[in-house]
């Protein structure tokens, strides 16, 4: 039985489209600076920390999820015939089947790989990063593909403000594989609990009048996604994301203060600044690039974690043997938490 899932490749992919806060200003409705006392500029860098995020133009999760896969085959110096299988974590495929992790396969030239989709929102990276390692210490695989992927910006709520100045595109990938030493080799903490605060549904797929036709063809249509925010949700989200870090560190042979990085889920810089203050950690440790990229929902923490190994994170770098501590938190609420020595 294999030891360890580490992960030998990371790579990570935003889209070329760079909105800034200004730019989305155009796109938003209903903002009023009288009642947020401020204008608009000022609010979203408040409220969030957000500066600039990325939107997709001629391409989707699947394209995103392929470049991001490259790269990390790249860093891995492995070609995609290598890779036993797949799993993708998205809320937005651009189709439902054929599923977008037998998509992502056939556009990176994997043979025959088995292959799967997950959707726990923005804990999708660490949740598929725990399947993988499950599959890899049970035996059953050695070269493991997972990706985050999201293109946020064709669903996302515009009408609602505080909604529309959150969420970007954008896709990350990691490469495990199956080793005698280092990478995840304690099990990861999940657990899950029922909310509404993020909300993206299908219509009453019963009631026909809500089809809608494009070109001949039925659709169902999608809802816009909407997230409801306020101290409720921040104090909730940090205290999960804190709680779910210290049960993966129970569960290894770490301690808090043996982590050398810790990446969260980037859901707005106040999340991350009050799960630094809940941690006491070095503000240094914790990886911070929601500022560029924006909330990629569960890609968050896979371009986070190719930043940081790639130096590309202001001060948080991960090195051969940094210990690392991933946490996110995702509408549901779906919660993970692991650990690993790079």
């Amino acid at each position: 039985m294999a030891k360890c899932a580490r992960i030998v490749g990371t790579g990570s992919y935003l889209p070329k489209q760079k909105v800034t806060n200004q730019e989305i200003e155009n796109m938003v409705r209903n903002f009023d600076p009288q009642r947020a006392g401020m204008p608009f500029v000022k609010w979203v860098e408040k409220l969030t920390g957000i500066k600039t995020r990325y939107f997709v133009k001629d391409e989707d999760a699947e394209t995103m999820a392929a470049k991001a896969s490259l790269l990390a085959l790249e860093a891995a110096e492995m070609e995609a015939s290598d890779i036993d299988f797949i799993i993708v974590s998205t809320l937005t495929p651009a189709r439902d089947v054929p599923n977008i992790a037998c998509t992502l396969g056939h556009l990176i030239g994997t043979r025959k790989a088995g292959a799967f989709p997950l959707n726990t929102a923005c804990a999708g990276f660490v949740y598929a990063l725990a399947l993988a390692y499950s599959l890899i210490k049970s035996d059953i695989y050695k070269n493991i593909l997972v990706a985050s992927t999201e293109a946020l910006s064709r669903v996302t709520d515009y009408d609602d403000p505080g909604t529309a100045v959150l969420f970007s595109d954008g896709a990350g990938a990691a490469i495990l594989q199956a080793g005698e030493k280092g990478g995840i080799c304690s099990p990861p903490h999940m657990s899950s609990d029922f909310t509404e605060h993020f909300d993206l549904k299908n219509v009453d797929c019963l009631n026909p009048s809500l089809r809608i036709k494009k070109q001949g063809r039925e659709f169902i249509p999608r809802h816009s996604l909407h997230m409801m925010g306020g101290p409720r949700v921040l104090r909730r989200a940090v205290n999960a994301m804190a709680d779910a870090l210290m049960k993966a560190l129970d569960q290894s042979p770490y301690k808090l203060k043996d982590l050398d990085v810790i990446i969260p889920h980037q859901a707005n810089q106040r999340i991350t600044q009050g799960l630094i203050e809940k941690l006491k950690v070095p503000s240094k440790k914790v990886c911070q690039v929601i500022d560029a990229i924006g909330n990629t929902s569960g890609a968050t923490v896979a371009i986070g974690l190719d930043m940081a190994i790639r130096g590309k994170a202001g001060d948080t770098k991960i090195n051969p043997g940094s210990k690392v501590g991933l946490t996110a938190v995702g509408g549901g609420y779906s919660v993970g938490a692991l650990v690993f020595e790079y």
